[in-house]
């Protein structure tokens, strides 16, 4: 008889713009084939052709919002954490254990999912994916705040701490994508990463010499498609008139909107084929100045044999690619690594052939969901 397996995530997995999203889809990819899944989640529609498992919503609930908030306030929980709450999950797990239970393994997505879920997760072996430190990313927000934003993200960042602490007590396992990020929760946790899935290489052209992409309204992804837009790209522009940029992603904010057909500037938003999109750009310009864990879409740009030019905290926890990449800081220097990539069409595609070589050996998604199946079921 197979495994049976609960899968608990504060988002539904689709469409695929959040890391934490990315990660639900490797899960349900890595059990799938190996046990009976059910999938505790909110609503949302399962697309054709999606890994096979029971689904459970846990509909929106004002009642569970405001018990949630009053816990909150009262327990010295983040705010934060108040993002994945306002849903019915006690209900939603019960009506979980008597539709697919009892249940060999339970894993709950990300710490702040874990005062509404644990107590109501029953599963012989448990596994909290925390993906990577909240904490920390806070941390890096609250130095780049202005004023009272400032204490409040610091605030956030303290109390994102404890709850990554204490959570990691409560589960049999811990993951999260990087090693960088096994210290924040102890002993028990393990680096799992969940890799990039592999579409056919190609030699086409590209007709967009440079590209940033992602879910636009996240704070990084903000931060760099201004720091994009106001100091690197006028450089490469005054060098290279002609020079074309692709900025892309869910959720762009007016800023990036109003950039469109200026400068030689696309915007797509959202991004209906991302594969098929990123294999039209050269040059990927991944300039982050904040997060943790590991970088999605310098995955998804090695995946699509793009060039790379990126910050260091963008190729974190990525160091077989930060080797192959043009790795930099200021405005200047990002924009003459991308101007001299630009200029050597030759370099351009040695650099995109190495990368992928990269993800093909290290991170791919099948390699990754044999792992991350060992952690849910004990090795084969």
């Amino acid at each position: 008889m197979p495994s049976r397996v609960l899968l608990v995530s504060s988002r539904f997995p689709w469409p695929v713009i959040t890391g934490d999203r990315i990660r639900t889809l490797a899960w349900l990819e890595a059990l799938a084939p190996r046990a009976d899944v059910t999938l505790v989640a909110p609503p949302g529609r399962v697309p054709e052709g999606a890994p096979r498992f029971s689904f459970v919503t846990a509909h929106r609930s004002v009642a569970s919002l405001l018990a949630a908030a009053w816990r909150t306030a009262t327990e010295g929980l983040p705010a934060t954490a108040l993002l994945a709450a306002g849903h019915a999950w006690r209900t939603a797990l019960i009506r979980a254990d008597h539709a697919g239970g009892p249940f060999d393994a339970g894993v709950v997505l990300l710490a702040r999912l874990d005062p509404w879920a644990f107590r109501h997760v029953h599963a012989r072996r448990l596994v909290l994916d925390a993906i990577d430190s909240l904490a920390d990313n806070l941390g890096a927000r609250a130095k780049a705040a202005p004023g009272p934003a400032r204490w409040f993200w610091r605030m956030e960042r303290d109390r994102t701490a404890r709850l990554e602490h204490d959570a990691a007590q409560r589960y049999d396992r811990v993951v999260v994508v990087a090693e960088a990020e096994r210290s924040a929760f102890g002993e028990r946790a393990a680096a799992v990463f969940h890799g990039v899935a592999l579409g056919p290489p190609t030699e086409q052209d590209r007709d967009f010499e440079v590209g940033f992409w992602g879910r636009l309204a996240y704070f990084a992804n903000r931060d760099a498609a201004a720091f994009v837009l106001g100091e690197v790209w006028p450089r490469i522009r005054a060098v290279r008139p002609g020079a074309t940029l692709l900025l892309a992603g869910a959720d762009a904010p007016a800023f990036v909107r109003r950039a469109h057909g200026r400068d030689g500037i696309t915007v797509v938003s959202p991004m209906e084929d991302r594969s098929a999109l990123l294999r039209r750009v050269r040059v990927a310009l991944l300039p982050l100045r904040f997060g943790t864990g590991q970088s999605n879409k310098v995955l998804e740009a090695a995946e699509a044999s793009c060039a790379l030019v990126a910050t260091p905290e963008a190729v974190r926890g990525l160091d077989t690619i930060a080797a192959v990449a043009a790795v930099a800081r200021g405005p200047s220097a990002l924009a003459g690594h991308v101007l001299g990539l630009l200029s050597d069409p030759a370099a351009v595609t040695s650099h995109g052939r190495r990368l992928r070589a990269v993800v093909e050996s290290e991170y791919s998604r099948e390699r990754a969901c044999e792992r991350l199946a060992a952690v849910a079921l004990g090795p084969d």
